[in-house]
């Protein structure tokens, strides 16, 4: 029987009844009791391992409420764009990529994450500009909001939008060269290329590698004190139940992983069951349902009541974005979910698919007569408004907000996206704090890297790249932005008696930090750094 003591920490349980502490003691990857160092070394025998903390501080496992891991680990296997500021630097890096990388057959040369925002002239990447990349190979490079694609002519023709007579599905756009030509110029948005019958076109890693990548994903992971990820995107089309399943059946799962589904079809995998009952199978359970309601607010193409502080090129002066789905369609997916006990997770960027998914939601309920207890979950939220917050609590939704948008697009939103009225309450965190609505937070990996330090540092400081202050009066607690990455997120997936706080009888799910974030000045959050995670009494990661 395993047994470990950590003692001499300086040990922040998230435990309202007993907030600090100084020594835990594990056993079989459960915490046994938690006190004092001479109550809990009291309980030391042959079978015990010892730890030394030297003051050291833990938390519990940091908890990822909403991203795609599977995504993620693919992009450790394409070109990261992420960083690049103008598009002559983005061409000059798929350009090293193709000179330097042996392309087998068919493959095409894949990016993720560019900025359009960083750039001096704001526009995406076009076919004119990839095609300075090739002409012959398909370039299929994915903007950081993973809801705009840009292709160069090879691959605007693998995706069937050459010359004029081409159709597109519906919640889809293919942006055009001028307002009057049907000429695609290479830049897609939403279903243009996320819908099933065109997500497959792109070549995809072998089976193999992305087995192999999800690993080294979730080492990454657990090098950033996270225990528990999520991935929103599984279906029959991309097999990444397969993938995940195969994983865990090969023992590379090493945190829990929650599937959340995007087809009907793949429900009856999980009824008589739902949600809430869901157990993990080595480290991961499908449980739940996803959909979406609208794009990125930085794409532009989130849906809001308001248009766009500055429209986008071509478009009218009253442009506010656009929805993907009718309301019954939607309300009936809702009612769907409901009968099949299914917890729903549903992609809410502005404020008129925060209202739509309201709306819907309310109606399901009602048809039903039941829900709310199922926790629905609005994610990203920026455009959420504070007078939806009251409908929020009413149906027991969750938001889990992309509050890093602020310091990463904080002032892109002020100055283009919202405006600076519009952009001082996009991720209304304090609001829903004072509301005492449960929410959490996360980055929407691949988007941006899981970084739970960087959301409480965001949450706590609400700072943009200049230096603004944006929404000071949303600004929350430290301890509170880390309610938001523990017990919040083991809350919203029915986990909050097995995770989130430092308590007997919980997990024993840890993270150790070089400094402790209650007392640190707040402006050095962000510098925090994980010096080791423990899943279950074992450690996964040490620096």
């Amino acid at each position: 029987m395993k047994r470990t003591i950590y003692f001499n920490g300086n040990i922040v349980t998230v435990n309202d009844n007993n907030p600090t502490t100084e020594a835990v003691l594990v056993e079989e990857g459960k915490i046994l009791k938690v006190g004092t160092n001479d109550a809990i070394l009291s309980l030391n025998d042959e079978n015990t391992d010892l730890v030394d903390l030297e003051g050291k501080t833990m938390l519990p496992g940091f908890i990822d409420p909403h991203g795609h891991i599977v995504a993620m680990s693919q992009v450790l296997m394409v070109v990261t764009l992420g960083d690049v500021t103008s598009k002559e630097e983005l061409v000059s890096r798929l350009v090293e990529y193709k000179n330097t990388t042996k392309l087998p057959q068919g493959a095409w040369i894949i990016g993720f994450g560019y900025d359009n925002s960083k750039f001096e002239d704001k526009d995406h990447p076009t076919k004119f500009d990839l095609d300075r990349i090739s002409t012959e190979i398909p370039v299929s490079i994915a903007h950081a909001s993973g809801h705009i694609m840009a292709l160069n002519t090879p691959g605007l023709e693998a995706f069937g939008y050459t010359g004029t007579d081409y159709e597109v599905p519906e919640g889809g756009v293919v942006q055009t060269i001028s307002e009057d030509s049907r000429e695609a110029n290479g830049v897609l948005e939403e279903n243009a290329f996320m819908c099933p019958e065109k997500k497959t076109i792109v070549s995809q890693p072998t089976f193999e590698q992305v087995l192999d990548s999800i690993e080294k994903a979730q080492r990454m992971y657990a090098g950033l004190g996270i225990t528990t990820t999520q991935d929103a995107s599984v279906n029959e089309e991309n097999h990444y139940n397969d993938m995940l399943l195969a994983a865990a059946n090969s023992g590379k799962t090493i945190i829990d992983i929650v599937g959340l589904s995007t087809q009907f079809s793949t429900f009856n995998q999980m009824k008589n069951e739902g949600t809430p009952k869901r157990d993990y199978f080595k480290h991961y359970k499908l449980a739940g349902a996803k959909t979406w309601l609208d794009g990125s607010p930085q794409g532009k193409t989130a849906w809001l009541s308001q248009p766009y502080h500055v429209v986008p090129e071509g478009q009218s002066k009253d442009y506010c974005g656009y929805g993907t789905q009718e309301d019954e369609t939607v309300t009936e997916y809702f009612v769907n979910c409901i009968n099949n006990n299914l917890q729903v997770h549903v992609h809410t960027n502005g404020d008129l698919a925060c209202e739509q998914f309201l709306r819907c939601y309310e109606k399901a309920v009602e048809i039903t007569g039941h829900g709310t207890e199922l926790r629905p979950v609005m994610v990203h939220c920026q455009a959420l408004r504070i007078d939806q917050l009251d409908r929020v609590k009413k149906i027991g939704a969750i938001p889990t907000f992309f509050n890093d948008h602020v310091a990463f697009w904080g002032d892109y939103h002020y100055e283009s996206v919202f405006g600076p009225e519009r952009a001082q309450n996009i991720s209304p965190i304090g609001s829903a704090l004072e509301k005492e609505i449960i929410f959490t937070l996360h980055q929407d990996p691949p988007v941006k890297v899981p970084n739970q330090i960087l959301a409480i540092h965001n949450a706590v400081n609400r700072e943009t790249e200049s230096g603004r202050i944006l929404g000071a009066h949303q600004r929350i607690s430290v301890l509170d932005a880390i309610k938001a990455i523990t017990i919040n997120g083991a809350y919203q997936y029915f986990e909050e008696d097995i995770k989130g706080t430092i308590e007997e009888g919980k997990y024993a799910d840890f993270v150790i930090l070089d400094k402790n974030p209650l007392q640190v000045d707040k402006k050095e959050l962000k510098n925090i750094k994980v010096l080791e995670t423990i899943k279950e009494g074992i450690t996964i990661f040490k620096a």
